[in-house]
């Protein structure tokens, strides 16, 4: 397999915190816990540094390092991430009737604490760092040039798909983030900058909405939150294609590449 591009690096770190982000949902919260999405992690896995291992009963998930002890996961409900050996985690965790009688055995096994890294959320979070690393998220002016004529040629075939991956992509490069539930826009392909507002708002905008039914795709360079009932009118007009602005089709994409280059740096963050 040969070097992957950009584009394939930024699309597998947006498949890997979509993943992430479904492991982290199925866990649950405070005491409530529940069964682990495992085939969601297991897909973190397989992108990750970590190899599979199989011992006893258990799915371990192992990260060599250059030291004597490695970074184990153990794939069950609880996802514990051990500093050890493979034999001592098997021991501790699937130890066989022989085994027990050994008292120290029993106390390993009865107290981890000194192997242990982390558990639940904190082991989802290790581990898509891990698996972040490993992608080159460097570009180029040309990467992010070809993108938008990328995006341009979808648009003009009317291929939403197309277009709803290269929106995808620009929002990934420049932080965006998808409107809130509440601003009605479920039928649109939206991404915006986010920001907190008063009293648990969300200040949502400029932003990029894309309407695939009507091949539509529009630049609203303004900022709405639900305080602002006549702005959010506003905004849910435009998305329905009862209003017009000014910034729409090939120039959307003009606009999303100069802010991406705008930026300071060629490395997308982690």
């Amino acid at each position: 397999m040969g070097k992957m591009t950009f584009q394939e690096n930024l699309l597998q770190k947006i498949q890997l915190e979509r993943l992430a982000s479904r492991v982290i949902a199925s866990i649950g919260s405070g005491q409530t816990h529940h069964p682990v999405d495992k085939e969601a992690m297991r897909s973190i896995l397989e992108l990750s540094p970590y190899q599979y291992q199989r011992e006893r009963d258990l799915d371990l998930y192992v990260k060599p390092v250059e030291a004597e002890l490695n970074m184990i996961l153990v794939l069950d409900n609880e996802l514990p991430i051990f500093r050890s050996t493979v034999k001592d985690v098997v021991t501790r965790r699937s130890p066989k009737t022989l085994e027990m009688w050994n008292f120290r055995t029993v106390r390993n096994i009865l107290v981890d604490s000194d192997i242990k890294v982390s558990t639940r959320e904190e082991s989802v979070e290790t581990l898509l760092r891990d698996a972040l690393a490993q992608l080159d998220l460097t570009y180029t002016d040309k990467d992010i040039k070809d993108l938008a004529r990328e995006g341009m040629a979808w648009l003009a075939g009317r291929e939403a798909e197309g277009v709803e991956k290269t929106l995808a992509l620009f929002a990934e490069l420049l932080g965006y983030k998808k409107p809130p539930k509440y601003f009605g826009l479920d039928k649109t392909i939206c991404y915006g900058v986010s920001s907190p507002g008063k009293a648990k708002d969300t200040v949502f905008g400029p932003l990029v909405l894309y309407r695939p039914a009507a091949n539509v795709l529009v630049w609203i360079d303004k900022s709405f939150s639900r305080t602002n009932k006549q702005e959010l009118e506003f905004l849910r007009t435009v998305a329905s294609g009862q209003a017009s602005v000014p910034l729409t089709g090939d120039a959307v994409y003009h606009k999303l590449q100069t802010n991406v280059l705008e930026q300071p740096g060629r490395v997308l963050p982690v």
